[in-house]
């Protein structure tokens, strides 16, 4: 909620970037550059200086940073309003917000700034401004800078060179002082020009990078994480030395444990409210996997995830005991609660960092950049079980895309563990669909059995749970049609939802209308009507590359009874195509009573990277070649 409007008008100016000079000439060389855009920048440069704070408040850290953003901006169109968002929190603040006009004039800006709220987070202690001001005529260039202040530069990790605007120049320049020891990572670097340049000041190191013609960053469906493919440095503050003595910050990934442990420390659980519970939990169960689990599988099914933010609560779990009364908690909590779940019921349980699938970093990297989640490790027989209280339905030693094949940071005590989730190729989703068609008068009628494994299960398994007891059969029959309002869908038998082990099954029969054609003495049948991926094209106006919900194994067999009278007049010819990460295989067979139609599809890789996007567009047109045409058959 947006609490406070705040007019700002500042009496005096200093910008050294401010350039009175009137780009309307370029305009038009802009337009090709970047089409439909409002604003461009003809520089965009950021400043990173650091500072050392004698006497730093309570929470704050010896060394600050101060990130100085200067951007010359020329509007494409006549007296247009400039917007900008400015994230800040307790660690961060946004100061000496400022803009100037062509004439070198101050400009009155509208700052609302207020509490941010996301719809994945129940609470945080980000906050969130909105800058406001107007603009002159096209090609009138103005000015505006912002400085971010970090007051403990462990927090600062990302520099990103796209922007909501496109730069004709963005830079991005670390001034480190020789008391600061300071390692910089690039990513994502090698489809772009970006020059590097090194300079001494002083005692004062200069790194700058810079890119030209950067394009606006492209917000679109099914993106990956920007993380892991727009180029961005993320800065490692190593060590300083003051008055000749040396301070580790963050050097290793040993340090990053030890701050991590420190926080998790001081969690304060207290256990004694939770041994009953336990108790109720693993009686009766004879094995120690049979133990773990109903624990596992009870956190799950009774403590709701609430992602929950604020200052050092970012890092730090919540107490068991809360966890538990209150019956909700964000991924650390939970993690928390199962680790003393299951250590009170005799288990080695250790708390565990990870990094999804989102970020493209490993525990090499000793920044609060490199994990965005915790869970929970226990290790019996032998064996390490990681467990993810904030997935529902997952079983046991079973994984979700999202954690497969990631690097974990379990904690050992004073020492850490570095291990890895595993990594399942894209059978572990097997969806396998049994079909059996016959012909009526005017429509194709038969049965389906489903099975769904992986994340096809899970889906499944969500989608009806989250719907109203009354509301349930609908969703389940919408769920069956893939939304095809010419299939009817009757007597579903249902499995049981709660079941993570075993695949779920689900049976119905069903009618379809419009995929039999009469004309004459012939029968023209469509036996493929879901044609998964049939739309699924990109043109050049994407910008990013394409995630994919998650792998995919579609395993589809369905036999049409050939009606008495009529014999086979043409069948599709089949079609297999492959390449590194996906394939199709398609074909008709006449078994003389019947026809036999068999798809397979497999997609082994969840990002389709927009170098692949031409070879993937190939591969879709000739499955929809596939896809398009029909069985005849014949009066004999």
């Amino acid at each position: 909620m947006i609490r406070a409007i705040t007019i700002i008008l500042f009496s005096t100016f200093s910008i050294s970037s401010f350039s009175q000079t009137d780009y309307s000439s370029q305009l038009s060389s802009w337009k090709t550059k970047f089409p439909e855009e409002e604003f461009v920048a003809v520089n965009y440069n950021t400043i990173i200086s650091f500072t050392l704070n004698a006497n730093p408040k309570p929470g704050f850290g010896k060394v600050n940073a101060l990130v100085r953003h200067e951007v010359t901006l020329v509007p494409t169109k006549d007296f247009k309003g400039f917007n900008d968002g400015l994230f800040y929190n307790q660690q961060v603040s946004i100061d000496n917000v400022k803009a100037i006009n062509s004439k070198g004039k101050e400009i009155q800006l509208i700052k609302l700034c207020g509490s941010y709220q996301s719809e994945d987070i129940f609470h945080d202690d980000s906050k969130y401004c909105s800058v406001k001001f107007p603009t002159e005529e096209k090609g009138k260039a103005f000015t505006y800078v912002y400085e971010e202040n970090y007051h403990d530069v462990k927090y600062l990790t990302s520099q990103y060179f796209h922007n909501s605007n496109p730069s004709v120049e963005r830079t991005i320049e670390f001034r480190v002082p020789a008391w600061l020891e300071l390692d910089l990572r690039d990513f994502n670097f090698a489809n772009y020009t970006i020059t590097k340049a090194t300079a001494k000041e002083g005692d004062i190191n200069k790194i700058s990078y810079k890119m030209k013609d950067v394009q606006a960053y492209s917000h679109e469906s099914s993106a990956p994480n920007h993380a892991l493919s727009y180029p961005h440095i993320i800065s490692v503050s190593k060590a300083y030395t003051e008055n000749g003595q040396r301070h580790v910050l963050f050097e290793s990934v040993k340090d990053l444990y030890a701050w991590y442990r420190s926080i998790c420390d001081s969690t304060g659980n207290d256990a004694s409210s939770l041994k009953d519970k336990v108790n109720e939990l693993t009686a009766g169960k004879k094995t120690d996997l049979e133990k773990i689990e109903s624990l596992f599988y009870w956190v799950q099914d009774n403590i709701r995830y609430i992602a929950f933010e604020d200052g050092i609560m970012g890092f730090k779990p919540d107490a068991a005991q809360n966890v538990y009364k209150k019956k909700y908690g964000d991924c650390k909590g939970k993690a928390n609660l199962l680790k003393e779940l299951l250590k009170l019921a005799g288990f080695d349980a250790r708390l565990t960092w990870i990094g999804t699938s989102d970020l493209p970093y490993d525990y090499s990297l000793p920044s609060l950049a490199v994990d965005n989640h915790m869970i929970c490790t226990v290790i019996t027989g032998g064996k390490r079980y990681f467990l993810d209280g904030t997935e529902h339905f997952i079983a046991l030693n079973d994984y979700a895309q999202r954690i497969q094949g990631k690097q974990v940071l379990i904690e050992d005590g004073k020492n850490y563990i570095i291990d890895k989730i595993p990594d399942f190729s894209a059978e572990r989703n097997k969806m396998r669909s049994v079909t059996t068609l016959t012909i009526g008068a005017d429509t194709l009628k038969g049965n389906t059995l489903v099975e769904y494994n992986g994340e096809s299960k899970a889906m499944l398994q969500g989608v009806y749970t989250s719907i109203r007891n009354d509301k349930k059969k609908d969703a389940l029959s919408s769920f069956l049609r893939h939304g095809d309002d010419n299939l009817i869908v009757q007597n579903i038998k249902e499995p049981d939802f709660k079941e993570r082990q075993k695949p779920i099954q689900v049976s119905f029969d069903f009618k379809a209308n419009n995929q039999l054609t009469k004309a004459g003495n012939e029968l023209y049948v469509v036996m493929d009507w879901n044609k998964e991926f049939s739309g699924l094209e990109f043109d050049d106006k994407r910008k990013n590359d394409y995630e994919f919900n998650n792998k995919y194994y579609l395993d589809v067999q369905t036999e049409l009874m050939i009606p008495d009278g009529y014999k086979v007049d043409y069948l599709p010819s089949p079609l297999k195509r492959s390449a590194s990460h996906y394939s199709f295989e398609g074909s008709y067979t006449n078994n003389g009573k019947s026809i036999l139609y068999k798809k397979l599809i497999v997609v082994n890789k969840p990002v389709l990277l927009r170098s692949e996007f031409e070879a993937w567009n190939k591969f879709i047109k000739e499955i929809n070649t596939f896809y398009n045409d029909q069985v005849v058959l014949v009066k004999k």
